[in-house]
């Protein structure tokens, strides 16, 4: 069943003023079917890379993932924000792209597949946790970052154990396997700024904590005795200049952004104040996870709410990398959620009629925005794959994730560094 609604409301980009009118138009029944069209030979195995030209060195990396956001969601919210002249802050950046999003076993990708695949540039199946059939770990982009020498981040309004976050820094054959994430964060060592929900995971219900774990261990106590700060609360987080800093500030999933007394963009610049120490450079992966859950209960409020909290790290990390040369700023999706659809408005009202599909993943592409060194090579038709490989590329690494064919302009100069390596 499709649902077309009447979407209006006015919000600042602090979410400080909030105005919401949705009100029921019409109900449609609509029908699914299965075809396929007899054009060409399917060809199975991994696609190519294609390269529009050199890599360019980019030291550090700003990684913005909006879980579950298709184009029509930034648009409704643009539009129901400012009007459809105007502008999101991710909508500003100068390169936009296109990403395929399927998963190694489906047209539809869940989070934890699509997280691999952006992370390690496998496909996978889903539920999914960056290993490989076998069940051994395929190397992150975030681990990759660390044996260079690189400060490493992960931020999320989920847990950190949830599949996103844990696509770069877990290695786990099903995604519901929170404690053993939980587990190898700690015990690879290669997440420097952890900031998100999830403590649970990583606590035992004993001393009167509330933790989900069954080994009686603390792992956020056995982190600060390996040297990283522990913070609980946004105010010591503040509070502390530590490089090495894990903030889990609540037991599960992160409030939701309207209860919060602050903004994914102010996680964000405590993470980069801390990164950006290392003169080596740093990655940073910063999710806005609950725009997703807005899309998957069909709620119009909760999910415009979330993405624009979202794109307060994205200013944030823009106005971090506006005078630089040196970093690279990615704003992606992992795929779609909800089927969204603008199907009516006036262009100079910020009302907007729209409808879902249903509460699910769709196989839609999803937009990609970049600024930075090698942002060029994220402006074409690509794979959420394509990231980490180009990522790579940038810290003169040509060998990281799976072989594929490479084509295009840059196809001679990668074949030239690969030899001299």
């Amino acid at each position: 069943m499709k649902n077309r609604r009447r979407f209006l409301v006015t919000v600042s980009l602090l979410i400080a003023c909030s105005i919401l009118a949705v009100q029921p138009l019409a109900t449609i029944a609509a029908g699914f079917e299965t075809f396929e069209l007899p054009i060409a030979e399917f060809e199975p195995g991994m696609p190519s890379l294609y390269l529009r030209g050199p890599v360019e060195p980019a030291k550090n990396v700003i990684l913005l993932i909006s879980d579950g956001t298709g184009i029509n969601h930034r648009t409704l919210v643009r539009i129901a924000s400012g009007g459809a002249n105007s502008k999101l802050p991710s909508e500003r950046l100068f390169e936009v792209g296109l990403a395929n999003t399927h998963s190694l076993d489906s047209l539809v990708t869940d989070s934890a597949a699509s997280a691999t695949q952006i992370a390690t540039g496998n496909w996978v199946p889903n539920r999914t946790i960056s290993v490989n059939a076998d069940g051994e770990p395929l190397q992150t982009i975030l681990e990759l970052a660390k044996t260079l020498g690189k400060s490493t981040g992960i931020i999320t309004t989920d847990r950190v154990t949830g599949a996103t976050p844990a696509g770069f820094a877990g290695h786990v054959p099903d995604r519901d396997m929170k404690n053993e994430i939980a587990q190898i964060i700690l015990e690879n060592d290669s997440v420097d700024v952890l900031i998100g929900g999830g403590k649970k995971n990583f606590q035992s219900p004993v001393a009167g904590k509330k933790g989900d774990r069954t080994d009686g261990r603390d792992l956020l106590e056995e982190a600060a005795e390996r040297g990283v700060t522990i913070c609980n609360s946004i105010y010591e987080l503040r509070a502390d200049d530590s490089p090495r800093t894990w903030a889990l500030l609540s037991s599960g999933s992160m409030t939701a952004a309207v209860k919060r007394n602050y903004t994914l963009g102010d996680l964000t610049s405590e993470a980069l104040r801390r990164l950006s120490q290392n003169p080596e450079g740093f990655f940073l992966m910063v999710e806005g996870d609950q725009i997703d859950g807005g899309g998957h209960d069909n709620d119009i409020w909760r999910m415009a709410l979330e993405l624009l909290d979202f794109e307060t790290a994205v200013e944030v990390a823009t106005e971090f990398a506006e005078n630089r040369d040196d970093t690279l700023v990615i704003v992606v999706s992992d795929h779609e959620t909800g089927g969204l659809a603008i199907t009516n408005g006036q262009a100079q009202s910020t009302e907007v009629e729209y409808g879902w599909i249903h509460g699910g993943h769709t196989g839609t592409p999803v937009a990609i925005y970049s600024s930075g060194p090698n942002s060029f090579l994220l402006g074409g038709h690509i794979y959420l794959a394509d990231i980490s490989k180009i990522i790579a590329f940038g810290w003169d690494i040509y060998d990281f994730g799976p072989d594929r064919a490479v084509e295009g302009p840059g196809a001679k100069w990668l074949l030239s560094k690969q030899n001299q390596q």
